[in-house]
This record gives structure tokens, C-alpha cells and sequence, in this order.
């Protein structure tokens, strides 16, 4: 399996199509964000399929139960591999995903969004959340678990204990993931060989790769540390 998985935040769509001929077959996994999606909506999704890609839609639905299940049902119906949805929305929004994937019986991966990697501690008790990001991260992974999803996104630094709690095929997904010191939103980062060496299925990895002058010596680096640490 391939765990490199490329996030394709861009808002110019010939630089997409662009990116991913020139990554080629290096890359089978990409991300669909909000950006992406807004401006060019299935128009992307179905380029990548028509590439053989595995697609990734990283929307974070956090909205009534009867609408998380009808995008849900959708989102299985076009085949989409992945999506998010966030853990804190609670049991019965997380439910009507997974229980509407398991009706139509479905392959597609229902994975819940944790705490975003931008939030530290203090952000978070502005929030009226009085506990550590690690406790909460794991309490949000245990609900999400125990609600049937396939697996979670979370910061680097909290997977190593994850790993020891939740097995294959429970997935753990980094985003935030960095080549080097670079100052941007991303708080909880980590490196590509410390997110693989602590047990991530999957890392999420963008900005330093597209905005790079040369994207595939960054991906072909960045698969040559996963390739390290296995």
C-alpha cells in the first residue's frame, strides 16, 4: 500500500491536471478539499477516476443526521474512496454515515476528523474544552471507533499512542505533515518519518509538494522516507 496520499488545495484546475500528469504513477491517492471542490465540484473527482485515482474528499461534514446520510449515500454511489466527517458532531451524525454505507454496502472508507492540526491547547479551551489535545484526540478516536467508522484523522504527535490502541484496518491518517521547518497555519506537525515510524496508514501531504519548483523530486523524497521507516 501506498501512504502517501497528495492534497490537491489549488484554485487553478489546469495546475491540478497538471500536477498529477506529472507525478504520474509515483501517486495513486489524492485529496479533494473544500477549495477544489467549490470551484470545480465532481469535474475533478471524475478526472481523477478517469486516472485510475483513489480519491479522497476531505469535506468534514458536521450537519444533521438526515443530511450527513443522503451525502453519504452519494458519495458511495460515485464511488469515492474516503471522506470525512467530524467526531464531534456527535453519535448520531457520525452513525448516519456509517450505517448508510453498510446499507448499500459500500467500500468506501468513512474517516473522522479528531482536532484540526491548526489548534493547540489554548485554542481549544476557548472553546469551553478544559483537557489535554492527546486525551481528547483519543476519546474522540474510542467514540468514533465504537460508532463503526474505518478510521481517523489526527496530528502526528498523537499517533504513536493511537497506534498501540487501534489496530489495522482501523485507519490512521496525518495530515499536516512537513518536509522541514516552514511557518505556515500548521501547528501539530510532524516529519514524513516520524508520522510513518509512529504508525500512520496514510499522511496527507500539499503545500510542500505543489509549491515546490520541483513536485516530483519532493514526492519521489517523500516516498523514499516512507520507504526508511517501513
Amino acid at each position: 500500500m501506498k501512504k502517501l496520499i497528495v492534497a490537491l488545495d489549488l484554485v487553478d484546475k489546469k495546475r491540478i491536471y497538471q500536477l498529477v500528469e506529472e507525478i504520474g504513477e509515483k501517486v495513486d491517492f489524492y485529496k479533494v478539499g473544500i477549495i477544489p471542490y467549490l470551484l470545480f465540484g465532481n469535474e475533478i473527482i471524475k478526472y481523477l477516476k478517469r486516472k485510475k485515482k483513489k480519491v479522497f474528499l476531505d469535506l468534514k461534514f458536521f450537519d444533521i443526521p438526515n443530511t450527513v446520510k443522503n451525502a453519504t449515500r452519494i458519495i458511495c454511489e460515485n464511488e469515492i474512496d474516503m471522506f470525512t466527517v467530524h467526531l464531534i458532531s456527535g453519535e448520531k451524525i457520525v452513525k448516519s454515515a456509517v450505517e448508510i454505507k453498510r446499507d448499500l454496502k459500500s467500500e468506501t472508507k468513512v474517516i473522522g476528523v479528531t482536532v484540526l492540526t491548526s489548534l493547540l491547547e489554548n485554542d481549544i479551551k476557548l472553546l469551553g474544552i478544559n483537557v489535554k489535545i492527546e486525551n481528547l484526540v483519543e476519546k474522540l478516536a474510542k467514540n468514533g471507533y465504537n460508532w463503526g467508522i474505518d478510521g481517523i484523522v489526527c496530528s502526528g504527535l498523537e499517533i504513536k499512542d493511537l497506534r498501540k490502541k487501534f489496530n489495522p484496518p482501523f485507519l490512521l491518517i496525518v495530515p499536516g505533515v512537513r518536509m522541514g521547518e516552514k511557518k505556515d497555519d500548521q501547528k501539530r506537525t510532524v516529519t514524513v518519518k516520524e508520522a510513518i515510524k509512529n504508525g500512520a496508514d496514510f499522511i496527507v501531504i500539499g503545500r510542500p509538494i505543489y509549491e515546490s519548483k520541483n513536485p516530483v523530486r519532493v514526492v519521489e523524497k517523500i516516498l523514499k522516507d516512507i520507504e526508511d521507516e517501513k
